[in-house]
């Protein structure tokens, strides 16, 4: 196995390992300053993971119920999680992406994945049509008028190809290679005009780069690295490549570049398929990192790591040209959150995560509290931060 494909693991392995057995990371000394009218409530889902958050509030992930994790779905924040289900002979699912009409995509099964569909928060799961026999697959989003992308994939990696469903009873489409040096490829998001966010790599996955589709039937084309040693990109980092909401209706997309021995990752912006790609700016420590999500305004989240990627922090910037916030610096610091993904933020800039609370894995959902002094947690609507 390659270099870049056991860090790939590694990474997603340490994100595991260090949220399961409760540890803790010790915040950055260098915090930056937060505008003094942004701060955020926190809200404690009870979940495994949130995913996405629709403009309506909607987040998608997955919670255990029962000694069995299930996709779930929050129809607010304050909302308990609704179970979704999974396919029959299956005991495991997660739910990746919903649109604006209640829809829910995601996957059954972990190791024997399973593509699957909800009509809404209240239907059964239905298997998405045609993944073929020997290969597992996973529906990454939808957009609102009912088009899917995702990946089917073998165990090994042996074979990866982003697929494209017209709608939920429709056959797949196998979205076009970047061309034959790149045969491996994920579809992550579909924005409402259609265009595909994915990714290309060679067969030995040591050279990937973000990829854009117009539509199902284009030619995807390789955005731009950011030049010197970061020479190749890609997205999904924080998620082990399962999702990653990076593209806007705009175009614009989200993601991270890498350099040749995968020791080092920048957050990238590019604001067009034929845009040159802007690093994004971290702050102390926390020198690598990955933007996974964006919305329509240009706010952008995601996770800064340290050196050696043992410590991480959700992060977030106002815009592209913006330095990066630690998102731990938004909150009180005696909240006992440390928040350490930052996967998703809708048009009203409510996030979705992952972070440690008192030391144990929770989803959660940060609200905006505007109007509030910097410093001042001490009015009654910061209360509710710690709300379960």
């Amino acid at each position: 196995m390659n270099k870049p494909k056991i860090v790939r693991l590694t990474l997603a392995s340490l994100f595991v390992v260090t949220l399961a057995s409760g540890q803790s990371t010790q915040a950055a000394v260098d915090v930056p300053q937060a505008s003094p009218q942004l701060r955020y409530m926190v809200i404690d889902l009870d979940g495994y993971a949130a995913n996405t958050i629709t403009d309506a509030g909607q987040i998608v992930g997955s919670k255990f119920f029962g000694a069995d994790r299930h996709a779930a779905f929050w129809p607010n924040s304050q909302s308990p999680a609704i179970d979704l289900g999974t396919l029959p002979g299956f005991t495991t699912s997660t739910a990746l992406g919903s649109n604006p009409r209640g829809e829910i995509v995601g996957l059954a099964g972990f190791g024997a994945d399973r593509p699957i569909y909800w009509k809404s928060s209240q239907s059964t799961p239905i298997e998405l049509p045609g993944l073929p026999v020997g290969l597992l697959g996973q529906a990454s989003a939808i957009n609102p008028v009912g088009q899917i992308v995702g990946t089917f994939f073998a165990l090994d990696f042996s074979v990866q190809q982003p697929v494209f469903w017209p709608k939920s009873n429709a056959a797949p489409i196998y979205l076009p290679e970047l061309s034959d040096t790149f045969p491996h490829g994920l579809a992550f998001s579909i924005n409402a005009v259609g265009n595909i966010l994915g990714d290309a790599c060679t067969a030995d996955f040591v050279e990937c780069h973000v990829a854009l589709w117009t539509n199902s039937a284009s030619t995807p084309m390789a955005l731009a690295s950011p030049g010197g040693d970061f020479i190749y990109t890609d997205i999904g980092l924080s998620s082990g490549f399962s999702v990653a909401p990076g593209l806007n209706n705009a175009g614009s997309v989200v993601g991270y570049a890498y350099n040749a021995d995968y020791s080092e990752t920048r957050a990238v912006f590019w604001a067009s398929s034929v845009s040159s790609a802007v690093v994004l700016s971290t702050t102390g420590e926390f020198s690598n990192g990955t933007a996974e999500g964006i919305n329509e305004k240009g706010q952008i989240v995601g996770t800064a790591y340290n050196s050696d990627f043992s410590d991480f922090h959700a992060f977030m910037w106002p815009n592209s040209a913006s330095q990066g916030i630690d998102l731990n610096a938004l909150i009180p610091p005696d909240s006992g959150w440390e928040l350490v993904v930052a996967r998703g933020i809708n048009n009203r800039g409510e996030i979705t995560g992952l972070g440690l609370f008192n030391g144990t894995v929770h989803a959660y959902a940060l609200i905006p509290v505007p109007g509030l002094l910097a410093g001042d947690f001490n009015s009654p609507t910061t209360h509710r931060l710690n709300a379960h």
